[in-house]
C-alpha cells in the first residue's frame, strides 16, 4: 500500500474579502481572503497582473467578491479559477485615511486570527464596517475609525478592560498594557506610579469606550467625543496592540511617517 494521497481535487465556490496580495513571479498573485464559510485561506491567482481584466480587478484588496477554488479538499494554495466582485469598495481605497483605518483593521485580523477556522460572524462583521465607512459621509471620521478597532477588538476576544480593575472590579484609571486591563495599585502589586508602566486615564474616556462597544457601529457616528478622548484612546489602543503583536502596527507607522 502506497502512502501517496488519494484526496480528491474538487471546485469550490465561497464569498471572500480580499484582506491583501502578494505578487508571485512576473504576473501572479496570492491572496489572503476571509471567507464567509473558511475563515482565512491563501488562493494562488494565476496571471491577473498581465491585464487590466475584471479578474485582475476583483483581486484589489477589500473587494468583496464570490470566488471559485480549485484544488484538493486540504490544499493550502487553491487556484482561484473565477472571481465575480459583489462589491469593490473603491470608494474606501479611494480615501486615505479610510484605507489606513481599514488596513489597521485588516492588520489585526491576519495577525490574531489563525487561518482555516471557519468564523461567519467575523466575516459578516467585518462586511458589515466596511459597507458603514464606505457609505459614511465625508469630513472627520476619526471617532469612527477608532470605534471600528474598539468593536473588532472586542468581537474577537481582545478588547481592552477598561472598567474598573480586571481583577477585584475596584474603580483604577490606571492602565497596563501588559495585563490588557485597567488595575488598582493592590491588584498592579506595586503603588501607583511606581514600576510597571501604566497609562492613566480619564473617565470620560471610559464612558465612550463603554459607548461605542455598546452601541451598534452603523449608528456609531452619532457619538461626538472631543479630540482629547480620541487621542487618548488611540493612544492606548496602540499601546495595547502593540504588546498584543509584540510590534508597532505597520499601517500606524506609515500613517506616523506621513505626519498625518
Amino acid at each position: 500500500m502506497s502512502g501517496t494521497s488519494c484526496e480528491a481535487v474538487v471546485l469550490t465556490r465561497t464569498e471572500g474579502i480580499v484582506l491583501r496580495t502578494l505578487k508571485y513571479g512576473e504576473a501572479d498573485l496570492i491572496a489572503t481572503y476571509l471567507t464567509s464559510d473558511r475563515g482565512i485561506i491563501k488562493a494562488f491567482a494565476k496571471s491577473p497582473r498581465k491585464t487590466k481584466s475584471r479578474f485582475g480587478s476583483s483581486l484589489e484588496p477589500l473587494t468583496h467578491a464570490k470566488i471559485s477554488l480549485w484544488g484538493k479538499e486540504q490544499a493550502s494554495l487553491p487556484k482561484i479559477t473565477q472571481s465575480d466582485i459583489i462589491n469593490s469598495f473603491h470608494h474606501i481605497r479611494d480615501d486615505f485615511q479610510d484605507f489606513v483605518s481599514v488596513s489597521k483593521l485588516i492588520e489585526i485580523v491576519i495577525s490574531l486570527i489563525p487561518e482555516s477556522i471557519p468564523n461567519k460572524r467575523l466575516f459578516s462583521f467585518l462586511l458589515n464596517i466596511l459597507h458603514t465607512i464606505g457609505s459614511s459621509e465625508q469630513g472627520s471620521k476619526d471617532a469612527l475609525h477608532l470605534i471600528t478597532r474598539i468593536r473588532l477588538l472586542a468581537a474577537i476576544g481582545y478588547a481592552p478592560r477598561l472598567k474598573g480593575c480586571g481583577k477585584c472590579g475596584r474603580e483604577s484609571l490606571n492602565f497596563y498594557p501588559d495585563a490588557g486591563t485597567t488595575l488598582c495599585g493592590k491588584c498592579a502589586g506595586i503603588p501607583a506610579g511606581e514600576g510597571k508602566p501604566f497609562i492613566r486615564i480619564h473617565d470620560n474616556t471610559i464612558r465612550f469606550y463603554s459607548h461605542s462597544i455598546e452601541w451598534p457601529v452603523h449608528i456609531s457616528n452619532r457619538l461626538k467625543p472631543r479630540r482629547e478622548i480620541l487621542t487618548e484612546l488611540s493612544a492606548l489602543l496602540d499601546r495595547h496592540l502593540t504588546y498584543l503583536l509584540s510590534k508597532k502596527l505597520m499601517s500606524s507607522e506609515f500613517l506616523a511617517g506621513t505626519g498625518r
